[in-house]
């Protein structure tokens, strides 16, 4: 199965994408399986707790969430394999935690981003849910 394709546009906004591990379009493999995750909360998976530490601990944790569904799905590849994020914060200045954090748990990967600016999420002391796409492998 061949990979999915990024592109980002030309100029400082590309530049500025792809420095943050984001890409302005993607075009998927014919034929490619989509996993799509829930929304997914920053939890401690050992108790199903949402980690409220900080925020950079409840944004890793809701990328090891993510990883944790993808690979209870099949995908071998889990975060690794995201080529699409949907994204809701409680607080749309945090973003530059969430990018650092995409970075660190998937170095060189590139996805497409959507955030959104919310005001409640489903569980108390939750800031963000990250939705993600990848493609099954088989």
């Amino acid at each position: 199965m061949s990979t999915p394709r990024f592109s980002s546009l030309p100029g400082p906004a590309g530049t500025m994408f792809s420095n943050n591990g984001i890409a302005h379009a993607v075009v998927l493999p014919p034929n490619s399986k989509i996993v799509i995750t829930s929304g997914e909360p920053g939890l401690d998976l050992d108790t199903g707790k949402v980690v409220t530490s900080s925020v950079e601990a409840q944004f890793r944790a809701a990328f090891n969430t993510v990883d944790a569904a993808l690979k209870n799905a099949g995908v071998k590849k889990g975060i690794k394999a995201v080529h699409k994020f949907t994204v809701l914060m409680i607080d749309m200045k945090e973003e530059n935690i969430l990018m650092k954090i995409w970075q660190e748990v998937a170095p060189g990967q590139q996805a497409v981003f959507m955030a959104f600016g919310v005001n409640h999420l489903g569980m108390e002391g939750m800031r963000i849910e990250l939705r993600a796409e990848a493609i099954l492998e088989e």
